[in-house]
């Protein structure tokens, strides 16, 4: 691997392959359920509590999507690493580790296949794949991070 090269690990999510940075990833658990939040947002599946420690889990699909196209048959969470703390990601599966170069990585637009721009940070097509770079930091405004830590 060259300085220039990044890796994520790709997880699909409804109809699309998303990417995140391979070291915000802590974990991939399979979900068993959780425990319902009755004052969070929508996309908040619930919280679960993993090695001692209680995660909120954020339904990608639900934040991403004004309708959930797809209901996945094992859904798995990602625990990823945020500049909050730890939130884990409900996607429908974990496809693979992707290597790309900086060079492959193209400005967000402001709306891609009905998925709001603010929440990615680049696209990237590759092969016969175009996927879309997800910044695990935009998935929570701090207004929603703020309600989730506190209560």
């Amino acid at each position: 691997m060259t300085a220039r090269e990044l890796r994520f690990i790709g997880f699909r999510s409804g109809p699309e392959i998303f990417l995140i940075d391979i070291m915000a990833v802590r974990q991939i658990v399979a979900y068993g359920g959780s425990t319902q939040v009755p004052t969070a947002p929508s996309f908040i599946e619930g919280v679960m509590v993993v090695r001692d420690q209680v995660v909120p889990i954020l339904d990608v699909q639900a934040r991403l999507y004004p309708h959930r196209v797809s209901e996945p048959k094992q859904p798995l969470v990602l625990l990823t690493h945020t500049s909050t703390g730890t939130i884990g990601l409900k996607v429908d599966d974990v496809r693979r580790i992707v290597t790309l170069t900086a060079e492959e990585l193209l400005p967000a637009p402001a709306t891609i296949r009905g998925i709001r721009g603010e929440f990615l940070v680049a696209i990237a097509p590759h092969g016969n794949e175009v996927f879309l770079v997800l910044d695990v930091d935009r998935l929570l405004t701090p207004d929603e991070q703020r309600q989730l830590t506190q209560g």
